[in-house]
């Protein structure tokens, strides 16, 4: 079953490269491409931790690395965000390692899969789409990995793709290929899930020069990802009626967000959509807190946990350690 990665030495450059210090709220596109990628980042956090790179890549799409021994005792299955436009940063690699550490000395083993789906502009809705289902198949049947031991996770874009697969387990997409899983996963968690392209939220108003996100660059990246085409339950989650969740194939939920971030309205109205078929949901606000704050803020210096960051090792913590 373990045959499906490989160890490799070395990995090339993706196209979604910058620097997040360079923010306006990301600045201008061209500057992705000279700084390092998410697969540069890894291979240096390896050198410093002694570990030894995993990458994994198939001809279905799937690209990623792990994070920790694919035999653990849950495998989280990690999306991360940037607009579908711009790769993911060391705060990243960070944040995932403290998470994992946090559990790990409360006994519960996790391996991360850290997928590096293929950014706009060089593909559009629905390849991440494609990608993102290939990731969990690949876990299930390549891995051999239950899906009652695995999570879903993921940011901003990237917990929009999880909120993609959720969907298309329910209600199959033309756009996408067919899985079935066998019984629930164990998790999803979202932090600041992008489940609405619109600007006339209350909350785009109030939290406007609160917020890391710009109106001018998401109305860029939706566009981009759309590339001429509409819109569906997929892309935007906030869209699909109550009974759209029904039969949603995961055990529990947490949400994070920020009190000060664009899409609170948004998120808050999907969370309440989906916790209506979906009782055990958790939804946390931090207060004074941006958009992803847990990864945006170290970007800036500031390294001090966030209370999204806290209720996240909480949540998972409290949630794995019934199965211990």
């Amino acid at each position: 079953m373990m045959a499906a990665y490989a160890t490799i030495e070395s990995a090339p450059a993706s196209v979604g490269e910058f620097d997040p210090l360079e923010m306006p709220m990301y600045a201008d596109f061209g500057a992705r491409y000279i700084f390092k990628s998410y697969d540069q980042l890894y291979l240096e956090h390896c050198k410093k931790t002694g570990d030894t790179p995993i990458f994994v890549s198939n001809e279905r799409g799937l690209r990623g690395f792990w994070m920790g021994d694919p035999a653990a005792g849950y495998v989280v299955i990690n999306f991360h965000g940037g607009g579908f436009a711009m790769d993911a940063t060391e705060a990243y690699l960070d944040l995932w390692s403290s998470v994992a550490e946090t559990l790990s000395q409360r006994g519960i083993s996790t391996a991360w899969l850290n997928v590096t789906y293929t950014l706009t502009p060089h593909a559009t809705y629905p390849t991440q789409l494609c990608e993102a289902v290939e990731a969990l198949r690949y876990v299930i049947e390549d891995v051999g990995r239950s899906p009652e031991d695995i999570i879903l996770l993921g940011d901003s874009a990237g917990a929009s793709l999880c909120l993609s697969i959720l969907s298309h387990l329910s209600h199959p997409s033309k756009d996408a290929p067919m899985l079935q899983i066998s019984r629930p996963l164990k998790a999803l968690v979202c932090l600041s899930p992008w489940v609405s392209f619109r600007h006339d939220w209350p909350s785009v108003a109030y939290n406007e020069h609160k917020d890391i996100d710009a109106k001018e660059v998401t109305e860029r990246w939706s566009r981009d990802y759309l590339n001429g085409g509409s819109t569906n339950f997929y892309i935007e989650a906030a869209d699909a009626p109550d009974s759209w969740w029904e039969g949603a194939q995961v055990e529990q939920t947490l949400v994070l967000a920020g009190s000060d971030e664009v899409l609170l309205d948004p998120i808050k109205a999907w969370v309440t959509a989906f916790s209506k078929s979906n009782p055990d949901t958790a939804f946390v606000v931090g207060q004074d807190e941006c958009h992803v704050a847990p990864l945006i803020w170290p970007l800036f210096g500031d390294k001090h946990e966030t209370q999204q960051g806290a209720a996240l090792k909480h949540w998972l913590c409290d949630r794995l350690s019934e199965d211990v």
